[in-house]
């Protein structure tokens, strides 16, 4: 015969809670931004002048009696005067020596003096070929060249569209929610004897 003592049972079960979450959403595109860069050519002048050279080789031609026209009919000119200087010299001494004829003592003046017309006569014209020395011979004359540059820049054209940042947030969310809800059972057992056992 089997005897239960009286006593009390419990039986709990625990809450149990729920928890989901939802993370938050966030998302940020900035947009490129626009530009357009446009930069001129530059502008370039150049000025140049070419240089110059003047050769003067007529000095070392008369050393070898070529000369132009014009040089000759000067040299003539200048033998011309010459020639009329001397003549009006002798005439003047001549005429001296005739002014006073008493200082001949017996000389044939006119003599003497036909002698010496004779003795200057020029025929023909004498030229003379030149004496220039070779380092002077030609002559030269130089101008040099110039040059000038310019330049023109252009500052460069920038333009620039910019775009805003684009921003979007979408909140997180926390569900809490019972599972299964705590309960507590209690029974008394053994109040009753079973003696019939």
């Amino acid at each position: 015969m089997a005897k239960i003592l009286p006593h009390v049972e419990m039986r709990q079960v625990f809450g149990r809670v729920s928890v989901s979450t939802q993370n938050a959403t966030q998302t940020i595109r900035q947009p490129k931004a626009e530009q357009s860069i446009q930069q001129p050519k530059a502008d370039m002048t150049i000025d140049r002048e070419p240089a110059h050279v003047q050769i003067d080789q007529s000095a070392g031609w008369h050393n070898l009696d070529l000369k132009s026209a014009r040089v000759r009919i000067a040299e003539a000119a200048d033998a011309g005067k010459q020639a009329v200087l001397d003549g009006i010299a002798r005439h003047s001494q001549e005429g001296d020596e005739l002014l006073h004829i008493e200082r001949n003592r017996g000389r044939n003046l006119f003599a003497k003096q036909a002698a010496d017309n004779v003795n200057a006569a020029v025929i023909g014209t004498r030229y003379s070929t030149g004496n220039t020395p070779a380092s002077q011979a030609v002559t030269y004359d130089v101008t040099p060249a110039t040059l000038q540059v310019n330049w023109q820049i252009h500052a460069p054209m920038i333009q620039a569209t910019i775009s805003a940042p684009e921003y979007s947030y979408q909140p997180g969310q926390v569900n809490i929610s019972m599972e299964h809800y705590p309960s507590l059972d209690i029974q008394a057992v053994g109040i009753f004897i079973d003696e019939k056992g």
